[in-house]
């Protein structure tokens, strides 16, 4: 059986891993592309893409299909792998709080695949403060370190000497070996396909999940969405918050908060009410999160 060639998808929370696999789904290039995911209402599929979906599956435009795996990875790729036609890449997107060598070490295990690139995506306009952070750093700089290509996101809201800084730290002390400049994730399949592994990944590494607390929060009863908004934005220990809600009227809205910024959308879709609230332990303020709901 031919081997099917893996993207792994990288970096902390909110630095537009979502946003790239949409524009590579927008673009794939005749390229049957498998998208997998810890669960759908982590991955915001852009709507005019989706064709169909069930429980399990979402199939999109393109021959593509954006695949749910929970904890079970290994068994989602074997399903894959029976798919006629096959697909010609699979993109795994990483937990933004994840370390990416243990998927690297759990796919080497397997036979007809291969991850041909780790891609680590940096939010530029907090990638300094947050190398600093004594909680987030080493998570940070292993994500880094552990690519094969790095880019550099949301370089349009910094001047172009941080850009600079950036990339010679990014390459110089966190040896990152290829370097993208981009904005909202705009970056092109041709550059993704062309990249092999270059370099080896170290499968070593401790895990992250002893440093952030998670909750998930059911908003109801809500008049203004937009306030919702800054609510959140004002609790402390946030780092980054995404989901779905419905308001007082009836209309679905997709909030997404990370950096201290907010994005709020209205939606047709009927995915999952709930939002994802991610901190660091010990910082969040899950009483005031509390407040929010009944």
């Amino acid at each position: 059986m031919k081997e099917i060639p893996i993207i792994l998808i990288s970096g902390y929370l909110g630095a537009g891993k979502t946003t790239l696999i949409n524009n590579l789904l927008r673009h794939s290039n005749g390229k049957r592309l498998a998208v997998l995911v810890n669960e759908f209402g982590e991955l915001a599929i852009d709507e005019d893409l989706i064709e169909a979906e069930n429980d399990k599956l979402i199939s999109i435009s393109g021959g593509c299909i954006c695949c749910s795996f929970g904890d079970d990875l290994t068994g989602a790729l074997s399903d894959l792998a029976n798919f006629v036609p096959k697909p010609d890449y699979i993109l795994i997107e990483s937990s933004g709080v994840a370390l990416p060598n243990q998927i690297v070490a759990n796919v080497g295990l397997l036979n007809n695949f291969f991850i041909t690139c780790v891609v680590c995506i940096v939010d530029c306009s907090t990638i300094l403060q947050k190398l600093r952070d004594g909680y987030v750093s080493d998570l940070i700089s292993n994500q880094i370190e552990s690519s094969n290509l790095v880019i550099l996101n949301k370089t349009d809201n910094c001047t172009k000497p941080k850009v600079e800084l950036i990339k010679d730290k990014v390459s110089n002390d966190l040896n990152a070996n290829v370097i993208a400049s981009t904005t909202f994730s705009n970056i092109s399949f041709e550059i993704l396909e062309e990249l092999q592994q270059t370099s080896a990944v170290n499968t070593n590494a401790k895990h992250s999940n002893d440093i952030f607390d998670s909750m998930v929060i059911h908003p109801v009863n809500i008049q203004d969405p937009k306030e919702l908004g800054k609510l959140l934005l004002n609790i402390a220990g946030i780092e980054r918050a995404k989901g779905y809600f419905e308001d007082i009227s009836g209309k679905k809205w997709l909030i997404q908060i990370s950096s201290s910024e907010m994005q709020l959308s209205e939606v047709q879709d009927h995915r999952p009410e709930g939002l994802v609230i991610i901190g660091l332990r010990g910082h969040l303020d899950t009483n005031a999160i509390l407040d929010l709901v009944p």
